[in-house]
């Protein structure tokens, strides 16, 4: 029945929305501080990753999914598009060489012809061609430098002297043609080579001064930047050059610096050039950049603010090195609101114009009326009551939403919004093709009943659905939702809950359905056949921040079955209570045939059967744990000598500690074993703290092994957080040194109980005095245990 009482506010809600999605064009940003990352700083062509050097001289790979990676002494300079990285490390001879780091693997890529060490380094790698064909650089000769490309055929390509004096490549375009940098005349002068080391001067944008140099060089070669010797009043200035048109000077944004100088530093595909100008004496930059729209540099922090980016208030951007293809992702170095140095992403989604807003009941009786009269980009949004009917999306990329989306009361919205398929089939139905932009917001799904997704069915589709209650559905695969063909749903802030089925009582997802689920419940689902709540055939599923709880399968995998060919990380996951006592052949996750298995910051406990559990049957099956609280521990996977087990660092097997799991409350006591102990210093499980202290048993607070835990946070300023687990009593001894190996700090020195513990360090040495900023090492003694680890301290 509709509730018509809703109609006059529904109204109300139309103006408000309208007015919120009418601005043209629409804009979403996010800031994302990488504090390790210190220059060179260099990205891949969509700003994914990010390579650079932190403070201590280390090559850094930065990317969304992994964070921070060190790959050994030196300077990183490039990364192509195929994960190709270019830069100068350190050789055995302690000298810094081009070397190409793939997979991991450092190749060491000699020097030019002739060439020899004349300084702290032999030859360096400057940059790498977008499709990974091509590397730049320079390397000594006779105390001078040599530009030089390189290729897998080739090796190092010498580029020659400029008339006897050094030259230097450090750009390349993306197909690795065109080569860029400087030829040392009177001064360092803008030129450009090609493969066959035939070079062009550019000259500069001020007559009889040629001093400047080439920073980046777009795909295809037709469009270079870098800086040079600027218009009248400009002592230096940011270009972009092409042949046709020459040099197009780009200006210097007002400062209060002795001298004006602008610096372009890299070009995406469409004309938006980033850079950094001086803006107070003595070196104090700024960053920039230069649109089409700008016609000029202008400040990049003003910039941002004018397109409506809140989220740089309070950072300083002083220097930017490098920005994607699309021109919407760029990265730098400055401060942080907190007034850290940092290395620093930025990223810009640009979305269409939104479309019309369509209302369900005042303008359109059902749900499904509105989706037919809609096109894509339009808004459906729904009035508080309950829908008997079946929705199809139609291949329509709409946003369909409860009120929700306007007052964000999602939770309360969720319950009060429901389309009930009253066993007609599948409630929801995304099944031609729809993108990410076809979202479901805000609604109770229930009482569908079908041969396939008894909530949800999609195929081939990309749809994302937040904050929905699938409940009470029905099918003979995937009683709360079926995917299949190709296709990779986004699952946020969704609970899958008292769903049944023959196989994949909650969720079922096959043939190339790659799902992302976060901050979901997955809950008290059935299955007569296998998978209680996830079943999963050719299907990578990536699962985090969720809680798979109570869920029953009566032929095996009452939290998850993985049948042929799966690839699953479960990352900050909780699995409890999956099940029944009376099922002889409970297993918590089981795996049949090639099927890996990621755990991390993942709590299992209290299931019935195996954690893990491998066929006996199936070909090898793997399974990585990794931080994570284990009950049964090693022994609670089960492989059946078909498989194999990384049992990494930080596992434990202990009480989590849950506030009150009788009641279905699953966070963390304060006291937990599973709090600061995880990867990086986060939590172990779903869930943050969500009570105070429980009162232990000495059973409960003695881990298995000793370990000392990363400090966090880290970098810190000034202060910071050591966790270390002690499985034995034990003389401990904690000591902080600098990099020289002096003592700075002695932490502890005493004899302590089994249990996990930790101590804090403010920054200061034994006499009470802070430190200095830099990196500092601590290390742990306890028994024949010893271990170091670093950490950096900013200012």
């Amino acid at each position: 029945m509709i509730n018509h009482t809703a109609l006059i506010v529904n109204n109300i809600i139309y103006i408000l929305f309208f007015t919120i999605l009418s601005a043209q064009p629409t804009y979403e940003f996010e800031i994302i501080a990488i504090p390790e990352m210190d220059t060179p700083i260099r990205m891949n062509d969509d700003g994914s990753k990010i390579v650079g050097t932190n403070y201590s001289g280390q090559a850094l790979i930065w990317t969304d999914s992994a964070g921070i990676q060190i790959l050994g002494e030196g300077e990183l300079w490039g990364i192509s598009e195929d994960d190709r990285i270019f830069g100068e490390m350190l050789n055995a001879n302690g000298y810094g060489e081009a070397a190409l780091i793939e997979n991991g693997e450092i190749s060491f890529l000699g020097n030019v012809e002739g060439g020899n060490s004349c300084d702290a380094f032999y030859s360096s790698g400057l940059g790498i061609s977008t499709d990974g064909s091509t590397g730049v650089g320079m390397g000594w000769i006779n105390c001078g430098t040599e530009a030089f490309y390189w290729t897998d055929e080739n090796g190092i390509v010498g580029l020659g002297l400029y008339e006897g004096q050094s030259t230097k490549a450090q750009a390349v375009s993306g197909d690795g043609q065109l080569i860029g940098g400087w030829a040392q005349t009177s001064n360092r002068a803008t030129c450009l080579w090609d493969r066959d080391g035939n070079i062009t001067l550019l000259g500069s944008l001020q007559a009889g001064n040629d001093y400047g140099e080439v920073q980046a060089i777009n795909n295809d070669g037709t469009q270079v930047v870098g800086y040079c010797a600027g218009n009248a009043g400009n002592n230096t200035e940011g270009f972009v050059w092409t042949e046709e048109g020459g040099m197009f000077g780009l200006g210097v944004p007002p400062n209060s610096a002795a001298t004006n100088r602008s610096l372009a530093m890299d070009i995406s595909e469409n004309n938006v050039v980033i850079g950094q100008y001086l803006n107070e004496t003595p070196v104090f930059y700024k960053a920039c950049i230069y649109t089409e729209e700008t016609g000029e540099f202008v400040n990049l922090r003003d910039y941002l603010l004018s397109l409506g980016m809140e989220e740089i208030q309070g950072w300083d951007l002083q220097r930017a090195f490098c920005i994607s293809d699309d021109g919407n992702v760029f990265a730098g170095y400055g401060k942080d609101p907190a007034n850290n140095w940092t290395g620093w992403r930025i990223r810009i989604i640009v979305g269409e114009a939104p479309g019309e807003t369509l209302l369900v009941p005042s303008e359109y009786s059902t749900i499904q009326d509105a989706i037919n009269a809609s096109e894509d980009r339009d808004t459906i949004l729904v009035a508080p009551g309950t829908y008997t009917e079946n929705i199809n999306f139609m291949g329509k990329n709409i946003v369909i939403g409860s009120y929700g989306m306007t007052y964000g009361s999602d939770e309360m919205f969720m319950h009060q919004t429901i389309i009930d398929g009253g066993g007609n089939g599948s409630v929801v139905t995304v099944t031609s093709g729809e993108d990410s932009s076809a979202v479901l917001h805000g609604f109770t799904i229930q009482n569908g009943v079908s041969d396939f997704g008894g909530g949800i069915m999609i195929e081939s589709s990309e749809p994302t659905f937040q904050y929905l209650l699938i409940n009470n559905n029905q099918a003979e695969y995937g009683g709360g939702v079926y995917a299949r063909y190709d296709c990779e749903p986004v699952f946020n802030y969704v609970t899958v809950l008292e769903n049944t089925a023959g196989q994949g009582g909650g969720m079922r997802f096959r043939d190339n359905a790659n799902p992302m689920i976060s901050n979901c419940t997955i809950k008290w689902n059935t299955s007569s056949g296998e998978g209680g709540g996830i079943y999963c055939n050719n299907a990578d599923p990536k699962i985090f921040y969720t809680s798979i709880i109570g869920n029953i399968a009566n032929e095996g995998g009452d939290a998850i079955y993985l049948k042929i060919n799966c690839d699953v990380n479960f990352i900050n996951t909780t699995i409890f209570g999956n099940g029944n006592s009376v099922n002889d052949i409970s297993s918590t996750v089981f795996c049949i045939t090639n099927c890996s298995l990621l755990l991390r910051n993942t709590i299992i406990w209290e299931n019935h059967g195996p954690a893990v559990e491998f066929s006996s049957t199936s070909n090898p099956n793997s399974v990585s744990v990794n931080y994570c609280d284990v009950e049964g521990g090693q022994s609670g996977i089960t492989t059946n000598d078909n498989g194999s087990i990384s049992w990494l660092t930080g596992n434990v097997e202990i009480n989590p500690l849950f506030c009150n799991p009788d009641s279905g409350d699953f966070n963390l006591a304060e006291n937990s074993p599973c709090v600061g102990t995880g990867q990086d210093g986060a939590n172990i499980g779903a869930l943050d703290v969500g009570c105070g202290s429980i009162l232990l048993t000495h059973k409960d607070v003695v881990p298995l092994q000793y370990i000392l835990h990363q400090n966090y946070p880290n970098p810190f300023n000034p202060i910071t957080t050591i966790h270390y687990d002690l499985p034995d009593d034990a003389l401990v001894n904690i000591t902080i040194f600098d990099m020289m190996g002096r003592a700075v700090k002695t932490m502890v020195k005493s004899r302590q109980n089994a249990g996990f513990k930790s101590i804090q360090w403010n920054a200061t040495n034994n006499a009470g005095q802070a430190v200095s900023a830099g990196l500092y090492l601590y290390t742990i003694d306890a028994g024949q245990f010893r271990q170091t680890k670093k950490m950096v301290l900013l200012k």
